[in-house]
């Protein structure tokens, strides 16, 4: 895709915000894969935004350490991409940047805060683009639009030069087209072979936890079939974590304005900053908290870590798994349901491997299949991948 068609197919989505021209960096083993970037993820000489108009003449003076591995692998860095706010939501609805258009349908929201990264792939402009996720931030929008996203966990990709919202949750990770590329930009950054095999791999689903709903539960029970088929073990086990969704939800939003606070500090300082009266208010919630509530959340977190590795030593399980929410994609005029991180999230509280990849269609838009992994397990995320066909994605304009 040239330039100018690029340029055209991005009018109405609005995945990108800016382009980088410059040539690939080497032939290496991604050569010839066309790779996006979120934008609070520098590439040097594009302005490092995280989205917000308040960053708007950031400038990067080098890419990132993850951008520059892809970078020597060969990828060509196509641009960054549009996300929410600060990465803090999970529309990219964004004011100062405009509305990403998820490729299935119209004003349809592609997910958050990756929501660019998803978009971009679906309709075809890149084969690859990096995320970052915080509490499902790039395996939401996977969902949404059709395609495949890895959290990993640990220290194993840098964040170097990534614009944090929470330095207690994020992680930085790839959105592909369809497992291949997956694997290949994943080996790219340190990642270990997909398991080939689910043979006699324990699988749960808890019970415990906010099940699929009823035009959801068809579509997951068929991807556990596929996966018992294949060998693996399908179970029910409680995790036992002691605290509801919505306590987790709350203790990992209130770290999230806690800590986003802090880095953006300088902005809230100033009234004219540029930032919108949601992200200010959501940030100085979080900064003028009472310590006893601080305290809590992050007690919550911590207790919620500690008993979610338990569970899985206790029950001998290879992953949790789920659907990756329990609706497809909405309206941007009508916004999101309560419940898009009460799967998700649970992977970066336990700082665990986590997947999406996407398992079928229901009323014409895509739904994902979503697992944990066990601690360090990178290898079950990324085979559990292989599993699931990629999707014949929508044509877009220009695609």
């Amino acid at each position: 895709m040239d330039h100018s068609t690029l340029l055209a197919a991005n009018e109405a989505l609005n995945a990108f915000i800016a382009f980088d021209q410059t040539p690939p960096a080497g032939r290496g083993p991604l050569a010839g894969l066309r790779l996006g970037v979120k934008g609070n993820i520098a590439v040097q000489g594009l302005a490092n935004t995280a989205g917000a108009e308040a960053r708007r003449h950031a400038i990067a003076v080098s890419d990132a350490p993850v951008v520059a591995t892809l970078r020597v692998a060969g990828a060509k860095i196509v641009g960054t991409l549009n996300m929410h706010e600060g990465a803090l939501g999970a529309t990219t609805d964004n004011k100062a940047y405009g509305r990403c258009i998820n490729p299935w349908r119209p004003n349809f929201s592609p997910g958050g805060s990756s929501g660019g990264s998803g978009a971009a792939i679906a309709a075809g402009l890149v084969d690859a683009a990096l995320g970052s996720d915080t509490m499902g931030s790039i395996r939401l929008p996977a969902s949404y639009c059709g395609v495949y996203g890895w959290k990993p966990s640990g220290t194993l990709v840098s964040q170097v030069g990534v614009v944090p919202l929470s330095t207690t949750l994020d992680q930085v990770g790839p959105l592909a087209k369809d497992p291949e590329t997956l694997w290949a930009v994943a080996k790219a950054l340190g990642a270990p072979a997909p398991l080939s095999s689910m043979q006699g791999l324990r699988l749960a689903v808890a019970r415990d936890r906010v099940g699929a709903p009823p035009l959801v539960q068809p579509v997951f029970d068929a991807a556990c079939q596929r996966l018992k088929d294949a060998g693996a073990e399908v179970v029910s086990v409680d995790l036992a974590l002691g605290f509801s969704d919505i306590d987790i939800v709350l203790a990992c939003l209130l770290v999230c304005e806690i800590e986003g606070a802090r880095e953006w500090a300088t902005e809230l300082a100033d009234p004219e900053s540029g930032l919108t009266e949601e992200f200010r208010a959501m940030l100085l919630y979080g900064k003028n908290s009472p310590k006893a509530r601080i305290d809590q959340a992050y007690e919550t977190i911590a207790l919620a870590k500690e008993r979610l590795h338990t569970c899985f030593a206790r029950e001998g399980l290879a992953g949790v798994i789920s659907p990756t929410v329990s609706h497809v994609a909405f309206d941007h005029d009508v916004g999101p349901p309560i419940d898009q991180a009460y799967a998700t999230m649970y992977a970066n509280v336990g700082d665990l491997p986590a997947i999406s990849a996407p398992m079928g269609l229901i009323d014409g838009l895509p739904i994902g299949f979503h697992a944990m992994t066990a601690p360090g397990r990178e290898d079950i995320a990324l085979g559990l991948a292989g599993f699931f066909p990629a999707m014949a994605l929508p044509v877009w304009q220009g695609s």
